[in-house]
Order: C-alpha cells, then sequence, then structure tokens
C-alpha cells in the first residue's frame, strides 16, 4: 500500500510539472514559428545597367528532406509555388523588362540605373536561389560616350533603339555575356584578378615582363574598367619588379566557343602618340596552343595588331589577312572598338567596324590560312603590361568601356 500512495504522488507531481510547463512550451514554440516566417525568405538583388528586356533564371533548391513550397516574386512578378527537396532544385523563366532612371557621369556618358529584386518565401525552411541573366534585349541611350570618341573612334555601337549590336557587322545576333562596367567594383561572378592565381601575380611573359599584377590596380569607376600601370615596386614569383599593372580574366567563370567579342577602350598612350606600353584584350583556351589564341587588339610595338596564334610552328603568331595583322590609322587618344568573329574555321578582325583581314582553315574568303583554327571553349583577358624591349611609359592606363560576345 505504501508502495501505491508512492506512485500515485508521483504521478501526481509530474502532471504538476506537464501543466506548469506547458504555457511555457506554447509560447516557446509560438516564438519559434514566429521566427521561421521571418526567416524562411531570402532577397537577392541584381543591378541592370541596361534598360530593356530580361530572359531571368531563377534556380531555388530546398534544404530539408520535406517538401518545401516556395512562392517566388521576381520582381513585380509572381510565379506559382514551386516544390522542393533537398538536393533537388527547379528553375524559374520570367521575362522581366527593366525600367529606371538615367544620371549623367563623365563625359557625357548616360548611365542607366535599375535594381532587379527577386524573393523566394519557403514554407518549411529558407530556401537556397540563384539569378541568371540569360539573354538581354538592351534599348541603349541615344548619346553614348559621344564627346569622347576618337579620331577614328565609334562613338556608339547601337542605335537609339533596338538590340545592342556588333559595330558594323550586321546579321541575327545574340547577346550572351556583356559587362558595361557601371558598378563600383569588379563584378568577381565575371572576372578574377591576376594571372592563373589570387592577390599579387607575375606577369604572362616571364623575365622579359618588369612587373607584377595586383588587384589593387584594377578600379572599376566612372562606368568603366580601368588597368593601371604605374613605377611602383611589387614582389611576385619570388622577385621585386619596379612596376606594377592590373589584369582580369573570365577563366572558370566564363567561356565561349565560336561567337563574335567586342571591346570598347581608351589604349593607353606614348608621348609619340603610338600605343604606349604592352596592352592587350584577347581570349585564350585551356591548353595553349593547342586550344588556340585571339589577340583581339594587342599593342606591339607603338601599334594595335590583330593575331591568331595556335598549334602551327608552336604557337607562332599570325597577322589578320596573313600579314603584319597591325593595320593603318591611330587608336590612342579616344574610345576605339575592337572585335574579332570567331567562326567554325575562320576569324575575321574588326577594328572601328571596318574589317581589317581574316584567317581560315581553308577556303579562298581569307586570301589567307591558317590550318589549325581552334573550336575549343576560350575565356577572356584584359591586361595592361611591358616590356623591357619597349620604352616603358608609367603611369598610364587600359581603359575599357565595355566587354560583350555575340553569338548567331
Amino acid at each position: 500500500m505504501a508502495r501505491t500512495r508512492s506512485v500515485v504522488a508521483l504521478i501526481s507531481l509530474l502532471m504538476l510539472v506537464v501543466v506548469a510547463t506547458a504555457p511555457i512550451q506554447a509560447l516557446a514554440r509560438s516564438h519559434r514559428e514566429h521566427a521561421t516566417s521571418h526567416s524562411a525568405s531570402v532577397v537577392l538583388r541584381k543591378s541592370l545597367s541596361r534598360p530593356g528586356t530580361y530572359v531571368v533564371r531563377v534556380t531555388v533548391s530546398g534544404s530539408s528532406k520535406a517538401t518545401n513550397d516556395v512562392s517566388l516574386k521576381i520582381g513585380s512578378t509572381a510565379s506559382d509555388v514551386v516544390k522542393v527537396r533537398r538536393h533537388a532544385s527547379k528553375t524559374v523563366t520570367a521575362d522581366i523588362k527593366a525600367t529606371g532612371s538615367y544620371g549623367e557621369r563623365r563625359g557625357g556618358h548616360l548611365d542607366f540605373r535599375s535594381v532587379l529584386t527577386v524573393r523566394a518565401s519557403g514554407s518549411r525552411t529558407r530556401p537556397q536561389m540563384t539569378i541568371k541573366l540569360a539573354k538581354l534585349n538592351t534599348t541603349p541611350a541615344a548619346s553614348s560616350h559621344g564627346s569622347t570618341a576618337g579620331s577614328s573612334g565609334s562613338s556608339s555601337s547601337a542605335s537609339s533603339s533596338g538590340p545592342v549590336l556588333p559595330t558594323g557587322v550586321p546579321g541575327n545576333w545574340q547577346l550572351i555575356f556583356d559587362d558595361e562596367f557601371n558598378g563600383t567594383s569588379l563584378n568577381t561572378a565575371d572576372w578574377s584578378t591576376g594571372w592563373f592565381g589570387s592577390g599579387v601575380t607575375a606577369g604572362i611573359g616571364g623575365a622579359s615582363e618588369p612587373e607584377c599584377y595586383d588587384p589593387s590596380h584594377v578600379v572599376e569607376a566612372n562606368g568603366e574598367l580601368d588597368l593601371n600601370f604605374t613605377q611602383q615596386s611589387s614582389s611576385c614569383d619570388n622577385k621585386t619588379m619596379p612596376y606594377t599593372s592590373g589584369m582580369v580574366t573570365t577563366n572558370g567563370k566564363f567561356s565561349f566557343t565560336y561567337g563574335l567579342i567586342e571591346f570598347r577602350a581608351w589604349l593607353p598612350t606614348a608621348s609619340n602618340g603610338q600605343v604606349a606600353d604592352w596592352p592587350d584584350v584577347w581570349t585564350d583556351g585551356q591548353s595553349w596552343p593547342a586550344d588556340g589564341e585571339i589577340d583581339v587588339a594587342e599593342g606591339l610595338y607603338g601599334s594595335a595588331c590583330a593575331h591568331y596564334h595556335g598549334p602551327t610552328d608552336n604557337g607562332a603568331g599570325t597577322g589578320a589577312g596573313g600579314i603584319t595583322g597591325c593595320p593603318s590609322g591611330t587608336f590612342t587618344g579616344g574610345w576605339h572598338t575592337f572585335a574579332a568573329d570567331w567562326e567554325p574555321g575562320i576569324i575575321t578582325w574588326y577594328y572601328d567596324g571596318q574589317d581589317i583581314g581574316c584567317l581560315e582553315t581553308s577556303g579562298t574568303a581569307c586570301g589567307a590560312t591558317n590550318s589549325t583554327i581552334a573550336g575549343a571553349p576560350m575565356y577572356i583577358i584584359l591586361t595592361l603590361g611591358s616590356t623591357n624591349a619597349y620604352t616603358i611609359t608609367a603611369p598610364t592606363s587600359l581603359r575599357i568601356d565595355y566587354v560583350r560576345v555575340w553569338q548567331h
């Protein structure tokens, strides 16, 4: 009997504890649910540098085993609920029209400002989300850099309406890469600084280059990307160099096989009006020279030159048109466009919209052949170096207004 009374007393005590703690548990549960409702959303914002219609692809994935109902709002457009679970993802595509305002900046360039906001809200947990602008059809401002064009330069590569197209190259083009450098820092989703490494790296030409490449010499501001070359000592590859400069590449972040790539650039200028130092805007494959190299505009001995390097003669360069690849004309002192249209078996170069020559694997279209024009993916490189073989000008800069890539 005593044991029975003890058991009854124990049960009564436990019931009192449960009753006493029930409000606390309810309060804790209410607080937890309230916190979850606030933390189950994620918001991403992406700057849009030009007006027009963007095809936006939003990919969401789950973080729990249970099904998470995710509602998306892309700009002002709400999508249907997407059901995702852990290790699974769904992609939603929407056409978004970018609207914003223009503000004038240095050189009379009209700067478009707009921000796309995407919100994903999960019923259970916060979803993971990525945004990709798969395509854009832009309508640029009517006047773009008009007051800063050089003597043979192009003031704009597009008309006042319609899609952005290559300068002087008609065709059915789709823009697949476009950086207008309208931000306040380099877009590291597309670009890395240095040459095959992070931080301060050595140059491409080995001992012939008297500089290191330092991220501090890569500056995005005022609607352009500047690679600055200075007489500032720096250390790289276990050596101290007397000069420092900047370099960026899309290696591992963006590459393309065939298409037209165009740069709008202000090349560095020497005291005699020729191209200073060794600027280069180019593309390269992963295995040189087998995968090829296209020098769209390379400063060589004061001239702007276009070359292709491939397996033939162990990477020896062949100039556009099979000659020097360095057209006559002045390409300093203003903005100029430099482009290369790389198609299967043929490459054609354009300076300020003018065909300066081509190379082909076979045939008679160019009057010049190169039997090893590659068809492997290439990435983009922008660099301002120098070489002990040239007269060095410092300080100076390679200024890039935009980089664009189209495909048919």
